[in-house]
């Protein structure tokens, strides 16, 4: 049964791909009880997919459609599911993600505990920052049992970053609101979610990645079926986006954030269960930092040196 005030909205924008990717999405969500609603922007996807989505409303009134006529984009499709949205917090999801259970409260529980995070990301198995964890899997329901693992040795560490990817992030819908929205000038997507998050750091808004929540994320699942004018897009984008900001506003590459986490870590190991769980992040961070490897000889010697320093510190990971 919904209730009249939704702990949190979630959105998702769909575009075809429905039995490879917003079918097992919403098969996920709907797994949980929590009191959310379902947002889903349909941008004009084929009679299959609307089909399957007014089917599967019918089961659950938690969810929501809006059906565009036409393809808004990430941005405008987005736009429009926080714009429905009657909860105060809101949740944009991709929908190639898969959500374990209790997460949505999770997310819910950490932004009303901290009022001074007003962006807050998971950790995942797919993303191009500090999010990503490194699987040992490429079955699902392995790769589920290592974000698992992973938030089972987290001890509550949260911090703070410049990027969050947008496959999944929770906000205050006024956080939203007040920042405008997504910029619908990227078009089909590509950068709006960057575009987004550095406008959020201008203006003083902090966001946060949790290593208390791990999402499934597939990764380019609709525009993996495109490669060509995916690489248009991104090229495009990439010149819009330094248009608005500036050609030095770039984030900064992910090997680097990685190394700042581990040299957080070393804090982090006052007690024995601390450092048991810290030493099991760190040991996977080292392997998402040896895949990193910068391919300039300069600056694979700089960044090895840094590695190395870390690497004896958490020498129980070491090669």
């Amino acid at each position: 049964m919904k209730s009249n005030n939704p702990l949190i909205s979630i959105i998702i924008v769909s575009y075809n791909n429905y039995d490879n990717a917003t079918a097992p999405c919403l098969q996920s969500l709907l797994l949980d009880r929590t009191e959310f609603e379902i947002i889903i922007v349909d941008n004009a996807s084929d009679d299959y997919t609307r089909e399957n989505l007014q089917q599967l409303a019918t089961t659950d009134s938690r969810i929501k459609i809006q059906f565009n006529t036409v393809n808004r984009g990430y941005a405008g499709g987005n736009n429009d599911g926080v714009a429905m949205a009657i909860s105060d917090l809101i949740i944009l999801l991709n929908n190639d993600t898969l959500v374990p259970n209790g997460a949505v409260a999770q997310f819910a529980e950490l932004l009303t505990l901290h009022n001074d995070w007003h962006m807050l990301g998971p950790m995942t198995n797919e993303n191009g920052n500090e999010q990503r964890i490194c699987t040992n899997s490429r079955d699902i329901e392995m790769i589920l049992a290592e974000g698992v693992s992973w938030c089972s040795h987290s001890n509550d560490f949260s911090f703070s970053t410049d990027e969050l990817g947008f496959f999944c992030v929770a906000m205050q819908k006024k956080v939203y609101e007040e920042l405008s929205g997504l910029d619908e000038s990227f078009g089909l997507g590509f950068y709006e979610d960057t575009d987004f998050c550095h406008r959020a750091v201008k203006t003083g808004l902090n966001l946060i990645i949790t290593e208390d929540i791990f999402i499934y994320h597939q990764g380019s699942a609709t525009f993996s079926k495109l490669p060509e004018q995916t690489q248009k897009l991104l090229q495009i984008n990439r010149r819009l986006f330094q248009k608005k900001h500036g050609k030095k506003s770039l984030i900064d590459h992910p090997r680097q954030k990685n190394l700042r986490i581990l040299e957080m870590y070393r804090t982090r190991m006052n007690t024995p269960q601390e450092q048991r769980n810290t030493l099991y992040k760190a040991c996977n961070r080292l392997q998402t930092a040896e895949q990193l490897q910068p391919n300039s000889i300069l600056k694979k010697y700089v960044y090895n040196k840094q590695l190395r320093k870390l690497q004896s510190v958490f020498d129980t990971c070491s090669p």
